[in-house]
């Protein structure tokens, strides 16, 4: 074997084509390290066909959308991607407030800085761009690049700003769309949804949205919250789902915000006004996590579910002060009565657990089991009957005023870590007919359960002595 021997001239050569190459294929580097919100985003993608991406200012949410972009753009996808997948050259419309904006914020990210005809510094490396027509009207903004895909096609990306109006979006069959920021014009969005339906080859485009909701609770938000569609996904993220921003930096930057506006601006939440029912800054309830005192009270609830989340909580109670804590919070979709009970074993072992009315539904196999039969079978130790006030009434109206009320008063508080639980309660709201909005409230409705009920609770040092699991406290 001949050994080959490099001067130092070509090694400082040989180095520096290494660096320049990390740099100009950077994206290739970057799906390993994305924040488990931005890996959530991709991931819907793949069965969900709009994918809107609620946050908190300067998270990464126009970074995250531009890499997928470029990506799909490319189809240059990494061996873990499990978001969709293009196998053909696609179509993609990027969108933004002005033409100053989609070059600022989105075509700067993808393409770079042009100079001499060649587009430098961007996600896409420039031997992959085919060629350009530059936008009117506005210095150096482009109206579509091409893009060299994988397939052997040329990929498509057009820029289009809201101040365009929705007309201008007439007439093309899309495959990816990618809106950043909310345009005020509500007709924007669904005319881009229709430029989708025959997109894909036939099959149906799809699209991300990435936006902090600054314009509040809008016709677009109100669908992906409270009633989305089979083909929706919302996502919530806020400082705290973004490791690289210090608490010196999140402290500096909320005193800047006038205080209606940090819940969005640092959690991503739309200003939901009057409607929301826990009205009150989340960090007002936040405890640390503590040893509980053997003689303090728990009682632990659930809300079955299967589509929607199946969801369980645990309550604490404090009798000499009056103060509840939130403990333990947990909620997972299409998950059996047996895997639920494997993951929530460890704090549910020997502690009643108060259950809504469903739990009496008879399943619909013959069997004439009752829901909540199948959980006792499980290892639930499930109380004798369900949620109820001890008159014998389950109205909602009262435990929401009593568990808001402790709140207020200071005496109701929840572990910080209980992420789930906080975007729960963020955003519980009414709508616009006053009714409460029956999305994202699972972990919520469990707690009003467990609060109904907590005359069944059992002093802490004695939740292991439960010999068995079953019905309880059947006085």
């Amino acid at each position: 074997m001949i050994q080959q021997e490099y001067s130092r001239v070509e090694l400082i050569l040989l180095a520096e084509e290494r660096i320049r190459r990390s740099k100009v294929y950077r994206y290739r580097e970057i799906f390993p390290d994305l924040y488990k919100f931005q890996a959530d985003t991709v991931r819907f993608t793949k069965n969900k066909t709009a994918v809107l991406l609620c946050a908190a200012n300067r998270i990464g949410k126009t970074y995250l959308g531009t890499y997928i972009d470029a990506v799909h753009l490319m189809g240059d996808y990494p061996d873990e991607w499990d978001g969709h997948k293009f196998e053909h050259a696609p179509t993609c419309w990027l969108l933004g407030y002005s033409g100053e904006k989609t070059r600022d914020l989105l075509q700067t990210a993808l393409f770079g800085r042009l100079e001499d005809r060649t587009f430098l510094g961007g996600l896409i490396p420039a031997d992959l761009i085919v060629d350009y027509v530059s936008m009117t009207g506005t210095s150096g903004a482009m109206r579509e690049v091409r893009v060299k895909h994988t397939s052997g096609g040329v990929s498509i990306c057009q820029f289009w700003s809201y101040t365009q109006g929705q007309h201008a979006l007439m007439g093309d069959s899309v495959d990816w769309y990618h809106i950043d920021e909310e345009p005020k014009d509500q007709a924007i969005y669904p005319q881009v949804v229709t430029r989708t339906l025959t997109g894909d080859q036939g099959k149906g485009g799809r699209g991300i949205l990435t936006f902090t909701p600054e314009n509040g609770r809008t016709e677009t938000v109100i669908s992906f919250m409270d009633d989305p569609g089979e083909g929706q996904a919302f996502i919530q993220a806020g400082w705290d789902d973004a490791p690289h921003l210090s608490e010196d930096a999140k402290r500096l930057m909320l005193d800047q915000y006038p205080a209606y506006q940090r819940d969005m601006r640092s959690k991503g939440i739309p200003m939901l006004g009057h409607g929301r029912i826990y009205d009150l800054d989340e960090d007002s309830i936040k405890c640390d996590p503590f040893k509980i005192p053997d003689h303090w009270f728990v009682i632990n609830a659930m809300d079955f579910g299967w589509e929607h989340p199946q969801a369980h909580v645990q309550l604490i109670e404090d009798r000499e002060s009056g103060t509840f804590y939130v403990t333990q919070a947990w909620k997972a979709s299409h998950v059996a009565p047996e895997v639920a009970w494997a993951t929530v074993k460890p704090w549910a072992l020997g502690v009643p657990t108060s259950w809504p009315l469903d739990g009496l539904q008879t399943e619909k196999n013959g069997t004439a089991n009752q829901q909540k039969d199948y959980y006792i079978d499980a290892g639930f130790d499930m109380l004798h009957k369900h949620a109820s006030w001890p008159d014998g009434t389950n109205g909602v109206e009262a435990g929401l005023y009593e568990i808001r009320d402790l709140m207020i008063k200071g005496r109701f508080k929840a572990d910080r870590n209980l992420r789930d639980f906080f975007n729960e309660f963020n955003q519980y709201h009414r709508n616009d007919k006053g009714k409460i909005s029956k999305t994202m409230d699972d972990l919520l409705d469990a707690l009003r359960y467990a609060y109904m009920m907590r005359r069944y609770s059992i002093p802490w040092g004695e939740r292991n002595r439960q010999s068995s699991p079953g019905v309880i406290g059947s006085i």
